[in-house]
Order: C-alpha cells, then structure tokens, then sequence
C-alpha cells in the first residue's frame, strides 16, 4: 500500500529571469550593489533559486528574488532553478524564505582571506583574483600578506579579526616582534576602537629604538664610553654643562675628552629628535670638578625639587610621543573622512561655529592655501590649494559641497594642534569631541585634550542618535592633571 508524500515534484530547468514572476520577499531590500552585478555577469547565478510552479502554470520566485534581479540587470539569458509544483500557500513561502536567507551566511574575513591566498597557491595572479570576486587588488594583495604569516592566520581565524588588524599582525610577525603581536592581538578582541593608536604607537616606538641604537653607534664609532643613563637620585653621575674643572671653566665634550670620567647617555629629548646624547661624567669627585647644578634663582636644588622636574620632564617627553602617534592616527581618519559624499547632520552648526570662533586660524589656512585639506581631498600640490578645491566645489552636488566645507574647516582646526595641545585639558573640546561623535576613538592623550566627555542635549542625541553610538562606547577621559598616558620614563 503506497503512502501519499508530502513532498512536491520537483525538477530543474535554466530559466529567462524575465519570464519569472517575484512575490514579495521578506527582504525589504534586495541589495543589488554594483559588486553583486558585476559577480552575476561576471560568473552567472552559481546557487539555483526556489521557482513554484502555480495551478494556472505561473512560474513564482520564492527564493532568490536578489539574484533573478541581479541576472536580469547583468543581461543573463538563464539562470539555474529548482521548480516546485503546488498551489499558493503563503505561510510555507514565507517560512522558505526565512530559513534559505538565515542558512545562506555571509563569509567571515578570515574565510574569504583563506580563498584568496589559495587562488595564489593555484597561480592566479592578484588582479584576477579582485576581478572575479569582485574586490579591489588592495584587499587582495593584503589578504596574501597575511597568509605568509601562520600567526597572523591563525589569529584571524580564531579571534574573527578584520583584514587590516591581521595585516597589521602580520606586519610585527615578520619583524619578529612577539610581545608587540600580543599586545595587538589583545587589543583587537578587548579594545578594538585602540587598535589602530596601538599600532602607530608600536611602530613610532620601534623607530625610535632604531634612531637610539644609531646614536649608541656614532658614539662607539668615535671612542666615546656609553653608559645607562643614571637614576634621578645617583649624584655620582653629572652632565658637563652642570661641572667646572679646577679653574672654574665650564666642562663640555671638547674639553673634557682626556678625562677617565669622560662618557656619554642616551636620553629622551623635548625636541622633534626622540633621543640625544648628553655627555657626562661619572667620575667627576675623584677628577675634582666643581658643581654648578643651581636653580633659577641660584640657589642649590634640593633633593625632591630635582625629583620632582625630572618627573614633570618624563611626563612631558611620555605624552608628547604620544601625541605624535595619535597625530598619525587622527589625520589617516581624517583623509578617509574628506572622502564622503555627504557631511553628518550637525556638520553646520560645527561649521558655524568655527567661523565665529576660529575665524583667525581658517583665515591663516587660507593663506597657505588651505594645503592640509587639499591634501585630504586629493587635490594637494605646492601651490594652488585653494583654487583646486574651489574647482572641486564648482563640479560638487549641494551636499558633498557641504562635506568639502566642513574638511576646509577639519583641516584648519587639525594645523594649530601639536604637542602642546594636551598640556591645557579641554583646550580643543569641541574640534576632539566632534572627532569623536562621527567616529573617530580618542587616544588616551586625545581625550586630556578633549577634557571631560560632554554631556549631549536631547535634541543632539535624537539628531545624531547614528553617529554617537559609537562614541558612547568611548571610555571615560583622563582626569584633566596631565597625567603621563605612556610607560615612557625619562631613563627610556
């Protein structure tokens, strides 16, 4: 005795797309970007889509809506289907809907990496691989300077790291920085808005190490002892400029070169040089030397009164280095930001306000041609800053004409800022928290200039509800005491 089937006849046949009918779709968006299309064209429908064939012979799409209007948008003449035959039940082409879109996932970073890097190993060329998958040779060609390392893999696969935070691993892998890679790899999967201020950091502090060992070099080149540079409270040690020989003349590097004592340190510098060498001698009681170590007043400095500068110059030293490495960061932002095609909501009001109050330093930009946002809108050169992005604005819809004001304005604000700027706490509050609401994460020196996080009004929030969640993630700023927000010290 046969059984009835629930099952439905089934068959598959390569349809004209235009010949199908579509049925409402419980996606509201279909999503046909340009990439999809082009993927279509490029390589055809590769999965075959849900066809139900109706009692009066109608052919009904009921799971593939994306790509059968992807195919007729790219000139397909068939595409591959599954035909079902049945009457129209609504809820069950729902329900197939739901679960084919829920079952079909999109590919993880580290997957779509691992795709690229074996169509290398099969000798497909990196231009190929961005054209028939659809992304640009950029992503392509870092996706494979991931795959040369095992640890950068490895910690894309478990951890779902983005492409950019694996290439950067990468990067330090195969410099053979092993604390570095840790250090990045944790704050990816902790902290990943600290990502990018870590790597600049870690990068500055190696380039730094190297400009300290070519210092240590010259030194030994030229016969020149060096030593650690001595802790605050070690009086056996003493810089030239602060010792008289017997006869009260001033000790330099010249004049104090026959001395046993004679040597030199590396140290950390004020100045836009990370390290300099300071000559000394660590046997000037035994040579008889004289102290001239005084005040301003000319009064000897006490014990904690030396303490207490050294401390505030490693302070100094710490945060101005961090500074510049947020500077990398911040300004990289700021070139992708000039790029949009449309400004954020409250972009007027900050525009606004700007030109009430930073009207002297637009100005000053002005006269330099406004290099710094040419340059973020791809337009700099040496001169002609202001006529090309004059052009630009000429040529602009209404809206990106906005944007490119608002970069005008960004630019401006970023040229006054330096090293000085974390030393007042909330000296640029409004220029940083902007930054921030459309974005950007603060690095920990960025926010003792920020200040204190303001609060949003109600209306702020409803407004820019979109572009300030982010920065309601933010952590809380510093204490405005400028606090040290490095392990530098000034022996480093």
């Amino acid at each position: 005795m046969s059984h009835p089937t629930t099952e439905k006849a089934t068959e598959f046949a390569n349809l004209d797309p235009k010949t199908l009918a579509l049925e409402v779709n419980v996606r509201k968006d279909a999503g046909l970007t340009p990439a999809f299309i082009a993927s279509i064209r490029e390589h055809g429908v590769l999965v075959p889509i849900l066809v139900q064939r109706s009692d009066t012979g109608q052919l009904l799409v009921r799971a593939g809506q994306r790509r059968t209007l992807a195919a007729i948008e790219a000139g397909r003449a068939t595409i591959p289907a599954r035909i079902v035959n049945g009457g129209d039940d609504e809820a069950r082409r729902i329900i197939e809907q739901v679960v084919e879109n829920d079952q079909r996932s999109k590919l993880i970073e580290a997957d779509r990496a691992t795709g690229f890097q074996q169509l290398a190993l099969l000798g497909v060329p990196a231009a190929s691989i961005a054209k028939k998958t659809g992304h640009t040779k950029e992503t392509v060609n870092t996706a494979l300077a991931v795959g040369k390392s095992r640890v950068a893999v490895a910690a894309q696969g478990k951890y779902d790291l983005t492409l950019d935070q694996a290439a950067t691993i990468a990067e330090f892998d195969a410099l053979g920085d092993r604390e570095a890679v840790k250090e990045l790899t944790v704050t990816a999967v902790k902290d990943p808005g600290q990502f990018a201020h870590t790597a600049q950091r870690l990068r500055d502090e190696r380039e730094r190490a190297a400009k300290k060992a070519a210092i240590v070099t010259s030194l030994t080149d030229a016969g020149v002892r060096v030593i650690p540079v001595p802790a605050h409270d070690d009086k056996s040690v003493k810089v030239l400029g602060d010792l008289t020989d017997a006869n009260g003349t001033v000790l330099t590097a010249e004049n104090h070169k026959g001395c046993p004592g004679h040597a030199a340190c590396v140290r950390t510098s004020y100045g836009s040089e990370p390290y300099v060498a300071a000559f000394v001698c660590d046997a000037w009681k035994q040579n008889k030397h004289k102290t001239l170590r005084t005040s301003s007043s000319g009064d000897p400095m006490d014990a904690d009164a030396v303490a207490r500068a050294k401390a505030e110059r490693a302070e100094v030293i710490a945060n101005n280095s961090a500074w510049r490495s947020s500077q990398t960061v911040r300004r990289q932002f700021l070139a992708e930001f000039a790029q949009r095609k449309t400004a954020p909501k409250d972009a007027v009001a900050f525009v606004a306000t700007a030109l009430v109050a930073d009207a002297g330093i637009i100005e000053k930009a002005a006269n330099s041609g406004h290099s710094l946002a040419a340059e973020w809108l791809g337009v700099g050169g040496t001169y002609g800053g202001r006529d090309k992005i004059r052009a630009l604005i000429a040529k602009a819809s209404p809206a990106r004409a906005q944007h490119i004001a608002l970069v005008v304005v960004l630019a401006a604000i970023e040229d006054r800022t330096g090293v000085h700027t974390w030393r007042r706490a909330g000296t640029e509050a409004n220029y940083l928290s902007a930054l921030e609401a459309w974005g950007y994460d603060l690095a920990p020196v960025e926010q003792i200039a920020r200040g204190p996080k303001p609060t949003p009004k109600t209306a702020t929030a409803k407004t820019n509800s979109a572009t300030t969640a982010k920065a309601g993630n933010t952590k809380p700023a510093p204490k405005t005491t400028t606090k040290s927000v490095t392990k530098q010290t000034a022996a480093a």
